[in-house]
């Protein structure tokens, strides 16, 4: 008898479990119906690509990075590589607004780890004292423990001190992951820091030696790749390709997932709609966003996955483009953009300039940049009209950038609940949800709000689902 599988949210992570799913099914000639329900009316989720008057605008993300090579994995196995460019790595130089003007990060600070001592050394915004302290690091004692999550904020401080931290690396973090970096789990999301710390017992002398050995390696000889990556007509490439590849039909739209029964007699699930109707699957994957709407799915079968879902907190945050004239533009936009700690108290919490970071996103005679507002520390601005909205960043450019040109026109989207907050103990929750999720055989959670917030995250998320749904069906 063919296994149906039912998958519920189209965004990346959903879309990616399908694909696997039906090549799975391919290779081992082993049939699988797959169904995806979206309750909204387009696949994707947060991915957002608009086209107006030869600008290309991202209402979402805007790129993916190498170091996380999902999504250029799928890129080659969907067969639109040759769709994907580098950013413009001549101009890769971000600015810090702090102490009420521009200054440049050095390459060196770009990362959350400085990855030489002379930047550091050399950093204008950063007093001696303060580049002594962050030196000395190398002498600190390790200050994480196997039984006890610490917060990023706390980590960076213990071992670099306040100013680095309030400095530099506060804003790095808070463009991450959108959030108080006092609340956030270290563990879970910056898994590298930890590492560096218990395998070289210092974070520069960990990062010092593995540029050392870059360097001697063969790498060393060719041309760096770009860290950031896109497409040439913009990141829902990769969520048109994937529709593309799935059978027609395969995705019902409009279609919102309101509760589960467990079939008691012959197993499996089945998913009811708001609608009335219902669907019969054997194995269910759930990739909804945010958890609480999985929450509410899931709490007829699990109140205790349930309640432990609605502990995960989520961020509200939106971008706004805005497209110039660049015979009108007064700033040379010579960077990537730049970002804001928060102790400047500015509505902006960082600008990407996206006709100077990728080719092709504004016509010959224009300029595209993008702004972000709203995080875990402040968010009530997503919530206000579009004119509060553009009023509050039109002042913020003002002063942080000069611009006093009018824009062509602007697009704002808003991304409610979108960001989730590995706060601390997040660990734990997702480890419980695990063990719980064993409890009801064929059931799938899977999504940004467990191990993973980037683009390469999720899909790896969905790539997960698709190898446990296999190895439940056995084939």
């Amino acid at each position: 008898m063919q296994k149906k599988v039912a998958i519920i949210g189209a965004g990346i992570t959903g879309l990616t479990a399908a694909y696997e799913i039906l090549k799975k099914s391919e290779e081992t000639g082993k049939p699988i119906e797959v169904k995806i329900f979206e309750k909204t009316s387009k696949p994707g989720g947060v991915f957002a690509t608009e086209k107006v008057d030869g600008f290309l605008i991202e209402g979402g993300p805007d790129s993916f990075e190498l170091y996380k090579p999902a999504p250029l994995e799928l890129a080659k196995e969907l067969g639109i590589e040759d769709e994907v460019i580098d950013a413009n790595e001549e101009m890769h130089v971000t600015f810090l607004y702090i102490n009420g003007k521009l200054q440049e990060i050095p390459r060196g600070l770009l990362g959350l780890v400085p990855q030489n001592l002379v930047a550091l050394a050399l950093c204008p915004y950063l007093s001696w004292k303060a580049k002594i302290r962050a030196g000395m690091e190398i002498f600190v004692p390790p200050v994480t423990n196997a039984n006890h999550d610490i917060s990023i904020a706390e980590f960076y401080k213990k071992r670099f001190g306040h100013e680095v931290f309030e400095n530099v690396a506060e804003a790095l973090f808070g463009s991450i992951y959108a959030c108080i970096p006092e609340t956030i789990s270290l563990r879970t999301c910056w898994p590298r820091g930890v590492e560096l710390e218990k395998q070289y017992g210092s974070l520069l002398r960990g990062m010092l030696k593995r540029r050392r050995e870059v360097k001697k390696s063969k790498q060393s000889m060719t041309k760096a790749a770009s860290m950031f990556k896109s497409f040439r007509n913009g990141m829902s490439s990769l969520i048109e390709k994937l529709v593309e590849k799935l059978p027609q039909g395969i995705i019902e739209y409009n279609k919102e997932a309101t509760s589960l029964v467990k079939n008691a007699e012959n197993g499996g699930y089945s998913v009811i709609f708001s609608d009335g109707t219902k669907y019969d699957a054997d194995a269910l994957i759930i990739a909804t966003s945010p958890s609480y709407a999985t929450a509410e799915i899931i709490r007829s079968i699990d109140k205790g996955i349930s309640d432990m879902l609605l502990r995960i907190p989520f961020a509200s945050s939106a971008t706004v483009s805005l497209a110039y004239k660049k015979s009108e533009f007064n700033h040379p936009l010579n960077g990537f953009g730049f970002l804001v700690p928060r102790k400047e108290k500015t509505f902006v919490k960082a600008s990407t300039w996206s006709s100077t970071k990728f080719a092709g996103r504004a016509p010959e005679d224009g300029v595209l940049i993008r702004c972000f507002v709203g995080n875990a520390n402040e968010e009530t601005i997503v919530y206000r009209s579009d004119e509060e909205i553009l009023s509050a960043v039109l002042s913020d450019l003002k002063k942080i950038m000069g611009v006093t040109a009018k824009p062509l026109f602007h697009r704002i989207y808003r991304w409610y609940n979108a960001m989730p907050q590995y706060t601390l103990g997040h660990g734990d929750r997702v480890k419980f949800i695990e063990e719980r999720e064993r409890m009801h055989p064929g059931l799938f959670l899977v999504g940004n709000a467990y191990r993973g917030l980037g683009i390469g995250d999720c899909i790896n998320e969905g790539r997960r689902a698709a190898r446990s749904v296999s190895e439940f069906f056995k084939i």
